[in-house]
């Protein structure tokens, strides 16, 4: 392996952080966006209440992989950014429109709680940022990123299918997380069947939309879907006993399980991509080893990036530890 290739590896540990847990933080936004009927106001108040005050660290795994492209592979980030920037800038509008409704929600709407138009503005962001990262991740697999047409991966059937696959990969990872929140406290246990039913409309609607790319995949993506069946077989197999053991423990009320099951089923996805992307960055334009900097230059960055996770993941669980904890009920 070379030190491109494990800069890579790392960049996708990265990725997979992001999806598990700021994914969780859009797909509650989601539910938020979707909340209906006479628990509604409860649903958006746990949603609130469960991203908490940890929610904006999410984003450093985000920064870190930006980071990490700009320092290992320049090419691949000059095109990425030169020809992918319209879904990219979406994203960046979502997660910055989203940070400042969160905040003006919490602090400046009063008595309006979480029903203030603030949160709106909140739940409609949350959907946006996953939706516009799954058509750049579209882009990257099919090779539909051209500096001349912005607009290409927005036009892409693949690319929109992607993109609402993320929302509702990122949607049922929310409601499997939200059902042990909601279990955690009695003044919030009528939740719980809320949030799990939510989480079996999730996984079916991931199931539906992944038939649905199937051919789109191997249709607009070919070079990456070969790979896929001959390398990911067996990630998208862990993934959809992931997905079962996730219905499975919802049901036995066992929360814990649930949400590593969950994990399971996402992250099985995500790595079977990878490794069908390899070795292309952007499939047909560049490579891994054509867009590397100079082996020095990655060291650096390996070295930097082992010095600050021994700087930022001390303090990121220890605020994990203690904003999910249960609140003592009086």
């Amino acid at each position: 392996m070379t030190a491109a290739d494990l800069l890579l590896v790392v960049m996708v540990i990265g990725l997979t952080a992001y999806a598990l847990l700021g994914g969780a933080d859009f797909g509650g936004g989601v539910w938020d966006l979707l909340a209906r009927g006479p628990h509604a106001r409860d649903q958006r108040r746990l949603i609130s209440a469960s991203i908490g005050p940890v929610w904006e660290a999410n984003h450093v795994w985000l920064v870190f992989i930006v980071v990490a492209l700009f320092s290992g592979f320049p090419p691949a980030y000059g095109l990425v950014g030169s020809s992918l920037e319209i879904p990219l800038a979406a994203a960046l509008v979502g997660i910055v429109l989203r940070g400042a409704a969160y905040v003006y929600r919490a602090y400046g709407a009063g008595a309006a709680g979480p029903d203030h138009w603030w949160g709106h503005v909140f739940a409609v962001s949350s959907v946006i940022t996953p939706f516009a990262l799954g058509v750049t991740g579209a882009a990257l697999a099919s090779g539909q990123v051209s500096p001349d047409d912005p607009l290409e991966p927005l036009r892409s059937t693949f690319g929109i299918g992607c993109g609402l696959f993320a929302v509702a990969a990122t949607a049922f990872l929310a409601a499997v997380y939200l059902c042990r929140d909601a279990a955690a406290s009695p003044a919030t246990e009528h939740l719980v069947e809320d949030f799990r039913r939510r989480a079996a409309g999730g996984a079916v609607a991931c199931g539906l939309l992944a038939l649905v790319l199937l051919p789109l995949f191997w249709d607009q993506a070919p070079e990456v879907a070969h790979r896929f069946g001959e390398r990911s077989v067996p990630l998208v197999a862990l993934s959809a006993v992931g997905g079962v053991g996730t219905l499975i423990a919802l049901a036995r009320g066992q929360f814990v399980v649930a949400r590593l099951a969950a994990g399971l089923a996402v992250g099985g996805v995500l790595w079977g991509w990878a490794i069908a992307q390899y070795p292309d960055l952007v499939v047909g334009q560049v490579t891994v080893d054509a867009a590397a900097a100079p082996t020095t230059n990655i060291h650096a960055m390996l070295y930097a990036v082992a010095g600050g996770l021994v700087i930022v993941l001390p303090p990121m669980i220890v605020l994990y530890r203690l904003f999910t904890r249960p609140e003592p009920v009086d």
